[in-house]
């Protein structure tokens, strides 16, 4: 594989949400050629893919059709309300959970050709608090944890396509679309041991990495960009 220093093309899906808007701007800082999409796109089905497909034909990136990276901060719905498991009905639970996931399988899908053609990288956003549990928050930990187990079955099944499949885990109040405590990852938090992170900044650094040549030999793992609160393994 071609190791020299190029310009990475990737696609941002959740760009229209502050997350996804800082991400993409750090990205964009570090040389990253950036393609911002809303997460609605992920409602299109085979729409998504032949987004992403646009993108690549246009900017180039690994090679002929092919992007460097796939980024999905957000599949806009909505998760990310507090509220107990026990007081949800059936059409609460599937717009909290299995929408999410729905969306997020769109994402997957509609990735893997353009991530195959150069042998990319998917970047999923993802909560600290499935990590370690939250009360008040179980729908989206359990989104969550799927989406984990998502990152973790595509990033066996496509390394022989070459692409790799990373969680990157923020603390949940930056990814928050609605108004939420920001202390609501658990009560009595551990003092961070670094400075917080910041999506411009840190996490799109990290993510940054993630996307580049050094780390092909990595895949289905979770990275923790938490300034050092959970420190989980």
């Amino acid at each position: 594989m071609n190791t020299e220093e190029r310009t990475p093309v990737v696609a941002v899906v959740g760009a229209d949400t502050g997350a996804g808007v800082e991400l993409a701007a750090g990205l964009e800082d570090l040389g990253a050629s950036v393609a911002a999409l809303p997460s609605a796109v992920l409602a299109r089905g085979d729409g998504f893919g032949n987004a992403l497909e646009d993108i690549a034909r246009r900017e180039g990136g690994r090679g002929e059709g092919a992007l460097d990276g796939v980024i999905i901060v957000s599949v806009g719905t909505g998760p990310t309300l507090s509220g107990a498991v026990a007081d949800l009905d059936a059409a609460a639970w599937n717009a909290r959970v299995e929408v999410p996931l729905q969306r997020t399988l769109v994402g997957f899908q509609g990735a893997y050709g353009s991530l195959r053609a150069g042998g990319g990288t998917l970047v999923l956003m993802v909560p600290t608090l499935s990590l370690v549990g939250a009360a008040g928050f179980g729908p989206w930990a359990a989104v969550t944890e799927g989406q984990r187990a998502l990152a973790k079955a595509a990033g066996r099944a496509w390394g022989p396509s070459g692409i790799t499949v990373h969680c990157v885990a923020v603390p949940a109040a930056v990814l928050a679309q609605e108004t939420v405590m920001t202390g609501h990852d658990r009560p009595g938090l551990p003092s961070p041991a670094l400075d917080a992170p910041d999506m411009r900044a840190s996490v799109a650094s990290v993510v940054h990495t993630l996307i580049s040549p050094a780390w092909r030999s990595v895949t289905g793992g979770t990275v923790a960009v938490d300034g050092g609160v959970w420190m989980t393994p």
